[in-house]
Formats: C-alpha cells, structure tokens, sequence
C-alpha cells in the first residue's frame, strides 16, 4: 500500500490482522465504486414522504424532501453512504468505547471522555427534553442511517465499507447523534479550565513574571472589532484564595491530557487548528454586494486521510441551506441559505472554571461546600476492553466531574462549565440560523449558541454582521479567572454575561471583519487559556489577512477567493459567497473529497480525491445551490431492501414510556403484544394492517408495575419476541 488515512492504519492495526493490503489507486484511480452513482436515489423516509437524492458531478448530495422530517431521513443515509466508517470513529469517540476496537492503549481516552460527559440516561433525558420538531429530525437521521446499515447487510459486497469486514456495526441510535453533537460542540467552543497549570506557573515565577506573561488583558491585541477611540479599558482587581497544589501532581495530570490528545489524533479527530473568515460589506466590494469568505480548519487536509467534514444541500417546503456538516450530526453547520451565508470559528474565549474542592479524608467519601460535607456523586462505569469488561468509577462534585486530585492532600479537581447539559441548544440555534430571512432572526439564532463561537453574517439585504457568542461567566464573584476557584461555597458564580453585551458589530465603518480566531474587541479580558497578543501564532497569522485587506481599496470575488493562497493557509472546507438582492455568486471545496467509502474489494470511491487538485492549486469548485436540474429521471432506490426486523426499544430501561420499532418488507396483519415474566399477556399494543416500511409504536406502560416484560411481533410469515425493562 503507498499510503493510507489515519483511521485506515489504525483499523489495520489491531482489527484487520491477516488482511491482504489494499491497492489504493489515488489520482490514477479508473475504479468506480458501487456506491457512487448519478442516478438520483428515491427513497421512502420513516414518516412515508418521498425523499430524492441527487448527486451533482462532485458526488455531493443534493437532498430533496417531501417533508422536513424526509429530508433529515435522507441526510442520514446519504452521509452513511458516504462517511459510514467515519460515523462510527465519531460516535465510539463521543461515547468512550474506543478501546473495545481498538485495544487497552485506548483506555486513558474512553475514561477521559466517560469523566468529562454524560451516561446514557443523562442523553436520553436531553434528547426528551428537547422540542418534538428537534427530536423527530435526529429521529428521522437516525433511521436514514440505519436504512443504509440494512442496505449493507442487504448486499455487503456492494454497499458495506471494508473497514467493518471483521466487525458489524451496531444500529445507530439518536443517542448517537446526541453524543457526536455534544462531543463537537465542546471541541471546538469549550476553553478554559487550564487554573492548575496557572496556578503553578503563578508559584513558579513569581506575580511580577506571571502578570507579564499571562495578562488578564492584552490591550494591543489585534481585534475583530477596531478600537474606535483611544480609551482604554481598567482591568478589574480580583483576589485570589491562595490555595497552592503539588508540581508533581499537576505534571501528572497534565502529561494524561497530552497523551488523550495523540491519541485523538490517532484516530482522526479533529484538533483546534485554527480557522479564519473574511467578510465584506457592499462600501469595500468592487460589485457593491456583501461578500464572505469562510475557512474553518480542523486539522491539516491530507491526500489520503478523509477529510473531517462533508457538503450536502438539503431542501424541503420550508427548509433549504447547503454548505458543511459533520459525519453522525444533521443540518448544515457553515454555509448559506436563500437568504444569506455564515462561517464561524472559535471564539477561544474562557467558559470553564477549575474549582479546588475539600475532602474530608483521603478518599472519594465527602467533600466541604457551604459549611457541611457533601457525598461525592459516584458512577461507574463498564467499559469493553476488547471484549473484556471493565469497570471505572468517576466523581463529580456539586461543581462539575473530577478531573483529578490529590487526596493525600485532601485535594480534588473538579470542572465548571457554563454549557454544561446545555450542548444541544447548539441544535435549535443551527436551525434557526438555517431558516433565518433577515438579521434580526439570525442572531435570534446566533443567541442560543451556549459555547464559545464567533459568527459571521453576509446577507442579500445587504448587512454585514459579528457576534462573539457563548455563555460567558459575568466575573462579579470576584475571582481571578486565571487562577482555581475555592470550592469551599465561597467563590460561587453570580451570573452570565447577557447575549447583548458580548462583543458584536453590525455593519462596521471598516466595511469589513478579518477574523483568525482571534481578541474579538480590546476590553474584552484573556481568561486563563488565552493570551492574544503573547501568542504570536495568533497575533502572526491574523495580520497576514490584515495586510492582504490593506493593500487594496476595494475586493473583488476573485479578490476573496484568493485569500488562502495569499496567507499561504487552507481550510478543512472553504467557501467564497457574493449576494446581491438577486442573485448569488458562491465557490466551495472540500479537500480531499467528499466521500470515504472504500468498498470491500478495496475500491474507493472516484469522490474519495476529486476535489485534492482543486486543494492544492488554490482553486474553489461551483457550489451547487438551486441549479441542479438533473437529466435522467430518478430510479426507486433498491438499497434499502426491508426484512421483517424487530428492534430493541428505545430507550430500555424505561419509565413508564419507550418505542418499539419493526421492520415490515410487505403490507401485512401485525399484532403487538406485551407479557410479564411468567408469559401472561399483559397489554396488546396493536392489531391489525400495516404498509410495509419502518415503523415506531410509542408505549406509556406507565399503569404496568416495574419489572422486566417481553413484548412480541406477530405476522403471517414472522414472529419474534424481545425483553424489555420497566423501572418506577
């Protein structure tokens, strides 16, 4: 083999023994994958509506749904098509249960990711808490996703992904892509937390050293938002509780989250790379149109590693946007809509806070806050080590989950995060900026983000607009933010900065934003992550795109498209949008391609490196958005061939109210029954004919006692029988 992704290698490694090494033809490739085909796909989604596939030369697909609930449904399966193995790597990553695949190396990382997150339950009680609208559309990916699944089972030669040729892939769940979305979210808009290390250096170099080196402010930054004024912004005078920690147990604890980051890298997933955004208004634009260029960068794109994110286009009656997502998330997280275009990047800005917690002896028993001992809440935890049970105990104080301590010093650390079980108002803020028609409504959207992002608008009306947002603590407790809080209940928040005092600017006298996640305005204070203009990285990288803007007068489209071949910097995807009231110009890429599907005779997908030229000559590539007119008629997908199935409900155990999902490959007599331990039939759920397709039946047993249960399918042809768990 000449050469291989990062997550081939390591599938190799320790899954794949014995396998015959693939011929990976790369930019000779004459191999066609029977995954990739223009034929448009029609697909009948799990509510009954239609949804169509179409795929544009570029192998992105350009999804179109009778209902909203259909096009997510069709979101789902295109990007299983296409990204079915990186699925699986994002949600094994987001749940910590890597090291069941991928041996006991990986263990360090599934505890980290347990520690730090949530159980099952806590996911399943956010997914119920979240709208109806919002759970029927990850309901709707799920079941797309796990329609391909059955296609691959249907015709594994065809449709199954070589990398599962010694292992199956379990059904997805919506707690999946729960996990994915919050494992996201945080990875690119969780900062802080870093007042250990603070702290050391704090007693290390002195105060003198510590202030010059880490200020809570760096007022010559570069900024998002010019100074308008030369008035300069007092910095607050906080206190420290001078508590101090051992050298050797912040080494240890750091050295672990090191190692936690090589092994992520190991595996694919995305590091904070940086990412960057140029913007201009209709005064600095040759045309006089509003113009966007977004690059978010998620890791260096390389030949044969697959790329971190995928294009997709998805229309509906009341929903149309296209731009860039992510493998097991739905909607569009950077792109446009009819309306306008957006990008983001990281806002770096501080939204956790480390707390030094008291324990009363050196164990996990108890802890001291607000004048008593408080027990520690306890989980544990089962994690496969290939196979092999294991079990992990993890804490969290009243402040957050236990990151470590020092119990002989009667010392834990514990985390606080202002976004924590708040991840996925992440999901109705992408919605609504997707659905967004005016300023006004996106940032109604751009509020309901809970972690740290900056967000770019360029609308058709004409606006320019920046808004640095996040749940951001308001500092009146008084603490240094570079430094731990005491955890003692004497240094608790107070509150959140409000969404409308955050740094923002809409249509600046500049006529432009340049962003490269950097200081977003000049009184806005560091934190104890971030040190702006210390960091010359940060401070080198973001007056390349200054300079650029500098020497002209006004930009062209061509002008924009030129800017990461003139700062010498690529995006994982980059897109160049120019609106006017009528119409749109816009330029896209995603290096190296859009697909990852290798097929088990070692074929790849042609839509694995059609667009790596493209990357390295500093080229973009029409993005489809209204113009796909295809010239074939669409044939009847024969991918997702049904089998009379019964699903494991969901979720189980239960209180009081789960859902049963079948499968039906014909229309046919279906009877649902539910019978207690000793084989009593207890409920009948259904009794009568179906269509065939997919199906869901939603239970309250709330009048049955708890207890295990089995619920049976009956059919002419079929009958099956599973248990379930009923807990009051």
């Amino acid at each position: 083999m000449t050469s291989m992704s990062k997550q081939l290698k390591l599938l190799l490694s320790f899954i794949l023994s014995g396998f015959i090494l693939l011929s990976f033809l790369n930019e000779n490739s004459n191999c066609q994958s029977v995954n990739s085909t223009q034929t448009p796909l029609i697909l009948k989604a799990n509510d009954g509506s239609i949804v169509t596939i179409y795929r544009d030369d570029f192998g992105v697909p350009h999804i179109v749904g009778n209902t909203e609930s259909g096009m997510f449904y069709g979101q789902g399966f295109a990007a299983a098509q296409d990204r079915l193995f990186q699925m699986e790597i994002n949600r094994r990553f987001a749940e910590g249960k890597v090291s069941d695949i991928a041996g006991e190396e990986y263990l360090l990382l599934d505890q980290q990711v347990r520690r730090e997150f949530y159980t099952e339950a806590e996911r399943i009680a956010l997914f119920n808490a979240l709208q109806p609208s919002y759970q029927e559309m990850i309901i709707a990916y799920t079941a797309g996703v796990n329609a391909y699944r059955d296609s691959m089972f249907v015709n594994p030669a065809a449709y199954k992904p070589f990398e599962f040729l010694n292992f199956d892939m379990v059904e997805w769940k919506t707690t999946n892509t729960i996990a994915i979305i919050q494992s996201y979210i945080r990875g690119f808009g969780k900062f802080g937390g870093d007042e250990l290390t603070r702290l050391l250096e704090l007693q290390v170099n002195g105060e003198m050293r510590f202030n010059i080196k880490r200020p809570i402010n760096d007022r010559d930054a570069p900024t998002t938002i010019p100074e308008q004024s030369i008035l300069y912004y007092e910095t607050e005078d906080y206190k420290y509780s001078g508590m101090h920690v051992r050298h050797s147990v912040v080494e240890e604890i750091n050295s672990k989250k090191n190692r936690v980051v090589e092994l992520e890298k190991s595996l694919g997933i995305p590091e904070k790379f940086g990412s960057f955004a140029v913007l201009f208004s209709g005064s600095r634009s040759s045309n006089g149109n509003t113009m966007l260029l977004g690059c978010p960068q998620m890791g260096e794109p390389e030949q044969n590693s697959a790329n971190v994110v995928h294009e997709v286009e998805l229309q509906c009656p009341v929903f149309h946007v296209g731009g860039m997502t992510i493998a097991g998330m739905p909607m569009v997280i950077i792109g446009r809509n009819e309306y306008h275009a957006w990008t983001m990047t990281s806002g770096a800005s501080d939204n956790c806070d480390l707390y030094i917690d008291s324990t009363m002896n050196t164990e996990y028993s108890s802890y001291y806050h607000n004048d008593g001992w408080l027990e520690f809440e306890t989980i544990i935890d089962t994690i496969y080590v290939l196979g092999i049970p294991t079990l992990y105990t993890h804490y969290r104080t009243i402040h957050g989950p236990v990151l470590g301590g020092d119990l002989s010093n009667h010392q834990v650390f514990s985390l606080k995060m202002t976004f924590w079980k708040k991840e996925l108002d992440m999901i109705e803020a992408f919605y609504v900026i997707s659905i967004a028609d005016n300023l006004q409504t996106f940032k109604d959207g751009v509020s309901m983000i809970p972690v740290s992002f900056n967000v770019f608008y360029a609308g058709k009306d004409q606006n320019i607009g920046f808004w640095h947002a996040g749940i951001y603590q308001n500092r009146t407790d008084g603490v240094d933010p570079r430094l731990p809080h005491k955890g003692d209940g004497s240094e608790e928040w107070n509150g959140f900065i409000p969404f409308i005092d955050l740094p923002n600017s809409e249509n600046p006298p500049q006529g432009y934003f340049v962003n490269w996640n950097n200081k977003p305005v000049s009184w806005w204070n560091n934190g104890d992550n971030m040190a702006w203009i210390y960091s010359s990285y940060v401070y080198n990288r973001v007056n390349k795109i200054y300079n650029y803007v500098y020497s002209l007068s006004s930009f062209s489209f061509d002008d924009l498209m030129s800017v990461p071949c003139k700062i010498n910097s690529h995006g994982s995807y980059q897109q160049v949008i120019e609106l006017s009231a009528e119409t749109s110009n816009q330029k896209n890429i995603i290096p190296p391609g859009q697909s990852a599907f290798i097929n088990m005779e070692g074929h790849p997908s042609p839509h694995t490196l059609d667009q790596w030229n493209l990357h390295l000559n500093w080229e973009f590539k029409d993005m489809i958005f209204e113009q796909l007119t295809p010239d074939m008629e669409a044939e009847e997908c024969q991918l997702t061939v049904l089998k009379f199935e019964l699903r494991q409900n969901y979720p189980n155990p239960f209180n009081a109210e789960t859902n049963i999902r079948f499968n039906l490959p014909r229309s046919t007599n279906v009877k649902m029954t539910i019978f207690n331990i000793v084989g009593m039939e207890v409920k009948t759920l259904m009794n009568g004919y179906l269509q065939e397709g997919t199906h869901n039946i939603h239970c309250n047993l709330s009048d049955l006692s708890s207890g295990v249960y089995f619920y049976k399918i009956e059919a002419p042809e079929f009958s099956q029988v599973k248990k379930m768990v009923l807990l009051k």
